[in-house]
């Protein structure tokens, strides 16, 4: 079973076509925009050929609040396509590009120097736990209305399109017929030497700390490669030389909203906003039991106990002067994130138990204070900030 993304133009209408032929089920999803006057004809394209052919069809009519739309409309017709795709128990879902969108991708990259993890369009890609087939990238759009001409398949041509008001229309139009082999020579080079980029990044960091990066000739090459599998961005060669010559040294720089810390041998990465001071309010027993990490058994040094008189408790991030009473004296937290050598990234995502006067009680990796180990309820706060980095 497939799900066909169709449009009504030519290259869906070819692709649903060729997919039909072939045999197999199908099921074909529809989005109408309604932005210009002849969507709802496209959608009578469709209709009337599932119709014809006993297929399955869902069509969405999103409604459209602003921002850029090609951006907005193109999140919204795959989480469709992803959504059908799971109510009808289908995991791949095919789309119609074909050479020409294949061409455009590559200019529009190469015009703007963008880092990508694949030039061009892939055959095969993966969104959500589904697999993406676009099988036309060998076919021209020219091609493709031919093919509906000689078999009769009806199709609708989107007047948005015949325009230069979008940047890929102005591409598409200004693109040689001649100048097409030679770019189709040049993406695949182009991934050709990615790939080799990818591997020799994976090489590497199998058998050596990320920071030894820095000691390398290609370093900025590889630190663009960490920070994509890390986060799934990609930085500007720009970008990339200044952070690797910032991090040349310990040090925490920022970048597209995340934190990228160099802390000896180690790397490492978490987006801003998870790093934000945080507090929950614990008013009874009942909802500290279901907080996360709270445990009914555990090591001596996670436990501790409260009393009626400890609530309402906050488990809060670390603020710069909080200390705990420890039976031998007085610790200041920051005192203990040197001592352990805790990078900074770590100690924003850090929690502690403060009760209801504001006083720490517990410190993961400290443990409790010196009136909180045996005086009431008792509970095992199992917290772990860090995590293995590269």
């Amino acid at each position: 079973m497939k799900l066909i993304a169709c449009s009504g133009g030519p290259d869906s209408m070819a692709l649903l076509d060729m997919e039909r032929k072939t045999g197999g089920g199908l099921f074909v999803c529809h989005v109408n925009y309604r932005k210009r006057p002849t969507a709802d004809r496209d959608e009578a394209i469709v209709r009337q050929y599932c119709e014809t052919h006993g297929l399955g069809l869902a069509v969405l009519y999103p409604h459209y609040e602003g921002g850029n739309f090609q951006a907005w409309a193109r999140d919204v017709r795959y989480d469709f396509f992803c959504r059908q795709a799971h109510l009808q128990g289908i995991g791949k879902i095919l789309v119609a590009h074909q050479q020409d969108d294949l061409l455009e991708t590559y200019v529009f990259q190469r015009e703007r120097h963008m880092r990508c993890d694949w030039y061009g369009l892939r055959y095969r890609s993966r969104r959500q736990d589904l697999v993406i087939e676009r099988p036309l990238l060998g076919w021209t759009k020219a091609g493709l209305e031919a093919y509906c001409q000689e078999n009769g398949v009806a199709f609708g041509v989107d007047e948005s399109n015949l325009g230069d008001d979008y940047t890929r229309n102005r591409i598409r139009h200004g693109m040689k017929k001649e100048e097409r082999p030679a770019l189709l020579r040049e993406i695949s080079m182009a991934n050709r030497r990615l790939l080799a980029k990818q591997r020799r990044a994976t090489a590497f960091f199998a058998v050596h700390p990320a920071a030894d990066l820095f000691s390398q000739e290609d370093g900025p090459e590889l630190l663009e490669t960490w920070i994509w599998r890390q986060t799934g961005m990609h930085l500007s060669g720009r970008q990339t030389r200044e952070l690797f010559r910032q991090l040349q040294k310990d040090c925490v720089a920022e970048v597209k909203g995340w934190l990228v810390e160099r802390h000896g041998l180690l790397l490492h990465m978490a987006p801003v906003k998870d790093l934000e001071y945080q507090e929950v309010v614990i008013e009874t027993q009942e909802q500290l039991t279901r907080y996360q990490g709270v445990q009914a058994a555990g090591k001596t040094i996670e436990r501790f106990s409260v009393t009626p008189a400890d609530y309402p408790l906050c488990i809060r991030s670390v603020k710069p002067k909080d200390a705990i009473c420890l039976r031998w004296g007085t610790k200041k937290l920051s005192r203990y994130f040197i001592d352990k050598k805790i990078s900074r990234i770590d100690r924003l995502k850090w929690k502690v138990i403060a009760n209801r006067e504001g006083r720490v009680i517990f410190m993961p990796g400290i443990g409790c204070d010196k009136d909180h180990f045996d005086s009431g309820e008792v509970h095992w706060f199992s917290f772990q900030p860090w995590k293995k980095e590269l």
